[in-house]
């Protein structure tokens, strides 16, 4: 029997991260979907510089804020114009 050798990827340092990301999509039938992910706020004093992880916990919090503003908002017109 032989044996499959497995390769490993060496591990790449990242130069940037998807912090908040808000879609609007619109499917083939005509429906809009509203999309939104948070980097997990817990993991920011892990994965960052600690002079870096207050600035992006607050960014987060705001963006946060303001994407359920936005969602509400677009929701408000979907219902006024259907």
């Amino acid at each position: 029997m032989k044996l499959k050798k497995i390769k490993i990827q060496p591990r790449v340092k990242k130069t940037e991260a998807d912090l908040a990301v808000f879609k609007l999509i619109i499917n083939n039938q005509g429906k809009f979907i509203l999309e939104q992910s948070m980097y997990p706020r817990d993991k920011i004093f892990l994965h960052f510089k600690k002079e870096n992880s207050g600035l992006i916990n607050a960014m987060l919090r705001e963006c946060d804020f303001r994407f359920q503003e936005l969602n509400t908002y677009l929701e408000n017109i979907a219902k006024k114009l259907s």
